[in-house]
């Protein structure tokens, strides 16, 4: 190609790419919603669990509709025993407004009767599921407990951590503030 032509090579290849520009910027998908998974910003992954009275509860039915604290801890695990008193406590004050408390049992050494039983001792006020199998708690890659899960109305996941968060009865009440998705499932 000769010397002369270069320039108005350059200046067509300038012309078309300024002209697909909006095209291509137009053509962009939209992002995609949060994918399930166990951190922060992560939908909250379904589930389907029975509890000591043998209630089915789901995760799917309460999004849309529930701020959802979800806590798996263990009969043994002293740490989880103290934090009974504060969900307990929290289940009462916000239950009406939208809190769904749910503890959830991981499945090491623990028999039903046994829950049951340490359940009605510490004067559990929330549903307790029964892992038994320990696929939620896979999923969730449980290792060390207690471990707290907020998930918002919208089933992502605001708050993960062995502990509760600072300032929790603020951060509830925000995720209770919150409008529903436009989009809810079914309910409980």
């Amino acid at each position: 190609m000769s010397r002369p032509f270069r320039p108005a090579l350059i200046a067509a290849l300038a012309i078309v790419l300024a002209a697909t520009a909006g095209e291509a910027a137009a053509q962009k998908k939209p992002p995609a919603g949060p994918y399930p998974g166990r951190q922060v910003g992560d939908l909250a992954f379904d589930f389907t669990l029975k509890d000591l009275n043998n209630n089915t509860w789901s995760m799917e039915a309460m999004r849309g509709r529930k701020v959802v604290h979800l806590v798996f801890w263990a009969t043994w695990c002293v740490p989880c025993l103290q934090e009974i008193p504060v969900l307990n406590t929290a289940r009462e004050q916000f239950a009406g407004e939208g809190l769904e408390v749910l503890g959830v049992v991981v499945p090491i050494n623990q028999q039903p009767g046994l829950v049951r039983a340490v359940s009605r001792d510490y004067k559990v006020a929330y549903p307790v599921l029964f892992d038994s199998e320990g696929d939620l708690s896979g999923k969730y890659k449980i290792a060390t407990i207690p471990q707290n899960f907020l998930i918002g109305k919208d089933g992502v996941i605001r708050y993960a951590g062995t502990e509760l968060p600072p300032r929790y009865d603020a951060l509830v009440r925000s995720l209770l503030a919150e409008p529903p998705p436009a989009a809810s499932s079914s309910s409980r």
